[in-house]
């Protein structure tokens, strides 16, 4: 399982460089030009809430946007950074396996003595390793980034939260991971399907507080359990967490499932 797992991680060193810093970059930007704002926050923040409520809804889980924790959460937690993790989950999860099928490399893999359970085990944590060194960076360099902009938000809190962030995009990556290891039938649809639920999941979750049928079904989606202004004030919900954690368990175990019983194309 390690040579597995060091390989892939190798093959995709440049990928994980890029994401990592460009996930970095985008946090300095969003905190760098935060200072500019704070001297007219009480006035831009009057402005803002002129908003209808659903379009503030659809932006942050706050309605002082230009406090530090208001700021951070329109800005970069409740909306930007699922979208980013959730790209970089959703092309994990659908090439961990896929891509080697697709170029017959993977009979290849499996015709030494390894078994199918060490294969998926090494390229799943492969893609675990890869979201969290993403992961870190970014925690890492928004930390000293708010440090230095006197952002008054503690670092374990904004470590928290993008941790939060990671782990709500795991489980659309595990599903990704999951469909594809049942095979072409459950591929094709591996990447559309759970892109159309991350984005179903963020819409009935921000519009439910104002669309009153959408509060039920959006209890039964993952974005429903996310949020970011409330763990950056630190109130973060351990059984949410636990929630999600155990949401990705499910879909790891149901991809062992599915990739033992299988044929290879």
């Amino acid at each position: 399982m390690i040579p597995i797992l060091t390989w892939t991680l190798w093959r995709r060193r440049w990928s994980i460089f890029w994401w990592s810093l460009g996930v970095a970059l985008y946090m300095a930007l969003i905190i760098a030009v935060y200072p500019s704002f704070r001297n007219q926050s009480a006035a831009l923040n009057d402005s803002l809430n002129q908003l209808p409520q659903t379009v503030k809804s659809l932006v942050a889980d706050t309605n002082n946007f230009l406090s530090p924790v208001g700021y951070m959460s329109s800005n970069a937690y409740y909306l930007m950074m699922p979208i980013i993790f959730g790209v970089l989950g959703i092309g994990l999860g659908s090439s961990l396996l896929a891509k080697d099928e697709q170029d017959h490399t993977l009979e290849l893999v499996l015709s030494r003595p390894v078994s199918r359970g060490t294969v998926l085990t090494g390229r799943g944590l492969a893609g675990l390793a890869i979201i969290a060194t993403v992961t870190v960076v970014t925690s890492i360099v928004t930390i000293v980034l708010a440090w230095l902009s006197k952002l008054d938000i503690s670092a374990l809190r904004l470590a928290e939260t993008t941790g939060m962030a990671a782990l709500l995009t795991l489980i659309f990556a595990s599903l990704v991971f999951a469909m594809t290891a049942f095979g072409k039938s459950a591929r094709i649809m591996s990447t559309g399907l759970p892109t159309l639920l991350l984005i179903a999941s963020y819409l009935f979750t921000s519009l439910s507080g104002t669309v009153d049928w959408l509060k039920w079904p959006s209890r039964l989606l993952p974005y429903h359990y996310y949020h970011p202004a409330q763990i950056l004030t630190g109130n973060a919900n351990g059984r949410e967490a636990l929630g999600m954690a155990i949401a990705v368990l499910f879909f790891a175990a149901l991809s062992y499932v599915g990739f033992r019983r299988r044929d290879i194309d």
